[in-house]
């Protein structure tokens, strides 16, 4: 029995846990030995992957081992390296049919920060298209894999429309873009960026904006913000939040880039381009909506924004959707407004997913429409991918 409760979902945040050669096997000869460490090279965590490995060879060849990794797939024992599927992709068609899911977008994890590490543009260059070759390999064994492509806005629009054109050649439906434009250059809003998002929306990609990927070494508090006399619990490497502080200020960028992209006009100029915000919470949309309205009102005989041609919200319902983390109050969003912005995520196999993301979104879900269930679960999902859902 699948552990879906329902036959139509589709999960917009999954992910890869990749072994540390994992990306050397999709990179140039000349970028492989030049690529940074994975994990940093630490040994603790080299250690872990090499457990995890071991223990996906086991399932390979002992039945009573992979009948016992099927029965508890969800827990939060076979979560991370250890979870099925998790950097291979035969076994996660396996992991798929005990999901249950329709379908669902893949991120890659460990293998992103060992690119974003790289000093020398080339072999971060490199780094990104052996990333890019490694996602669509793994997403080609099964077609509910949905492999999302990373295209570096910040190395510049010219570099940046070349990469485009081989995440489109390649097949990829989807494209993850950092945030935060580097110091001194160009934001993404700029007019030298136009064709990049006209290219975008005319094949029909959808844009997805992902915790961590903002343009450099993912760090969403100020040091100074720390030396406060206490004790802070070691974070391992990765995206997720890492104590109440992160959590609060996770979807700030985000917010910042999806606001530059209504006041400047850029949604407006391209209403065919889609937008989905990942693994960035979803409370904040509500009240972030009706401050982007509160902010035209104040600024817009202060400052030009003639290009802005609708209320900002309305340019957040036509053009973006959101995904709430496990366990966020699903009923009170929708009941304040976000009932079209909202699409369901697992984050399997991350730890952050929790070992029951269904039940957890279920339970705050009392008195909700059929209606807006299933906008929840396939609706909003399949209004953002559109025609490239099937394609």
């Amino acid at each position: 029995m699948p552990y879906a409760h329902r036959p139509d979902i589709y999960d917009a945040d999954t992910h890869m846990c990749e072994q540390p050669d994992w990306i050397a096997g999709f990179a140039d000869p000349d970028i492989r030995p030049r690529l940074a460490l994975f994990g940093d090279g630490l040994p603790e965590r080299l250690k872990v992957l090499a457990e995890a490995r071991a223990e996906f060879e086991r399932r390979r060849e002992d039945a009573a081992a992979a009948a016992e990794a099927d029965a508890a797939f969800m827990s939060m024992r076979f979560k991370g390296g250890f979870a099925l599927g998790a950097f291979d992709g035969a076994e996660r068609r396996r992991a798929n049919d005990l999901l249950g899911f329709k379908g669902g977008w893949v991120f890659p994890t460990g293998a992103f920060n060992q690119v974003i590490a790289a000093r020398d543009p080339e072999v971060f260059i490199g780094g990104v298209r052996a990333l890019n070759r490694g996602v669509a390999s793994f997403c080609a064994v099964d077609p509910r894999n949905i492999g999302t492509g990373y295209l570096p806005l910040g190395v510049g629009p010219q570099m940046a429309r070349g990469l485009l054109e081989e995440l489109i050649a390649a097949g990829f439906r989807v494209v993850t873009v950092d945030t935060i434009a580097p110091e001194g250059g160009l934001s993404f809003t700029h007019p030298d960026y136009d064709p990049i998002w006209a290219r975008i929306a005319a094949a029909g990609l959808v844009v997805a904006l992902h915790v961590g990927v903002n343009g450099g070494s993912y760090n969403p508090v100020p040091a100074s913000f720390y030396n406060n006399g206490r004790t802070l619990t070691p974070h391992q490497d990765g995206d997720a939040p890492r104590d109440a502080l992160s959590y609060m200020s996770i979807q700030y960028n985000a917010e910042l880039f999806l606001s530059a992209m209504i006041f400047d006009g850029v949604l407006e100029r391209f209403p065919g381009l889609r937008i989905g915000v990942i693994e960035l919470g979803a409370s904040w949309i509500v009240s972030w909506m009706r401050l982007l309205d509160q902010s035209y009102r104040a600024f817009r005989r202060l400052q030009d924004l003639s290009q802005v041609k609708m209320p900002p919200s309305d340019y957040v319902r036509r053009q973006i959707k959101v995904t709430p983390f496990a366990g966020e109050d699903i009923g009170w969003m929708i009941g304040a407004g976000a009932e079209d912005l909202l699409m369901f995520a697992s984050d399997y196999p991350h730890h952050e997913g929790t070992d029951d993301p269904i039940g957890r979104f279920e339970r705050t879900m009392q008195g909700v429409s059929e209606a807006a269930r299933s906008k929840f679960y396939n609706g909003n999902f399949r209004a953002l991918m559109g025609e490239r859902l099937t394609a």
